[in-house]
């Protein structure tokens, strides 16, 4: 029987000057959609109660990447977060309710390669940005013109997290990445960094403190994809351990509590209890 909690067991490794944890998940390794009213009943078209808008949570992908979700923004909690959604710019910057034109944008976006079965080959590092250019309706002057640009969105909460997982979400592979800078005032330099003619690199990024998360997903994983979460830190950051040994318990009671779950009402406040971080005070240790 294959571990249910398999994808929140993380490994780490130190390379390249930085600690890196990754958790790598195939088909068997991601648990299913749990409760069978995501395939059993019609979703709700009010946003609020739809279980895809409101979470990100559907009969294909399930419970377990939102957990991911919440993992990595409890993770980065107290800090500056900044996200790249990958190809679906302007489709983020819809959702978030961002002209597209006052979005930031950057010449370089990280990639983590889901169609890698390891992740050390799988681990790319920054490559040229590239952003949907629209066949139809036919895209516009200013979206060709800025199809070789990632958008860098400042997040204000989960919410804004969740909106730019759902702008990702809808293809057979999605990436998501998250920096989240101790100091506020990096922001600049974060972005100018993203933004320089050479390619840069993340240890020359990341400051003590700093924070960087990647979400990798193979939405289609009996293609032979892997599913990847990836942090990594100047320094060791003990609440990776902690913030899995916490989702690994909240899952486990969702999952004892979950054939009793009947309506779309009761199923939100099961989601919202699963993905509360836990109340402790964070901090980074070598």
């Amino acid at each position: 029987m294959a571990d249910p909690e398999r994808f929140l067991r993380f490994e780490h490794q130190h390379r390249d000057g930085l600690h890196s944890y990754v958790i790598r998940a195939d088909e068997a390794d991601l648990p299913g959609p749990a409760w069978s009213g995501l395939w059993e009943q019609d979703y709700p078209e009010d946003p609020g109660m739809n279980p895809w808008h409101r979470h990100g949570i559907n009969n294909n992908d399930g419970e377990a990447l939102a957990v991911w979700r919440a993992l990595a923004w409890a993770l980065t909690a107290g800090r500056s977060r900044f996200a790249i959604p990958a190809y679906y710019r302007d489709e983020a910057a819809q959702l978030l309710g961002v002209d597209r034109e006052a979005v930031q944008l950057v010449r370089w976006e990280y990639e983590v390669d889901v169609e890698q079965p390891e992740w050390h080959t799988a681990d790319v590092g920054f490559v040229p940005a590239r952003a949907c250019v629209s066949r139809w309706p036919a895209a516009d002057r200013w979206e060709h013109g800025h199809a070789e640009f990632a958008g860098l969105f400042g997040l204000d909460s989960f919410r804004d997290f969740t909106n730019l997982d759902l702008a990702v979400s809808g293809d057979a592979s999605s990436e998501l990445t998250l920096f989240a800078l101790a100091d506020p005032a990096r922001a600049g330099f974060l972005a100018a960094s993203l933004n320089q003619a050479d390619r840069p690199y993340l240890a020359e990024i990341l400051q003590p403190g700093d924070i960087f998360v990647d979400l990798a997903v193979g939405h289609d994983l009996g293609t032979g994809t892997s599913s990847y979460l990836t942090v990594k830190a100047a320094e060791g950051i003990e609440e990776v351990g902690q913030l899995a040994d916490h989702f690994s318990r909240a899952f486990r009671r969702y999952q004892d509590r979950v054939s009793q779950i009947l309506t779309f009402e009761e199923f939100h406040a099961a989601i919202d209890d699963l993905l509360t971080p836990p109340d402790v005070t964070r901090s980074t240790a070598a």
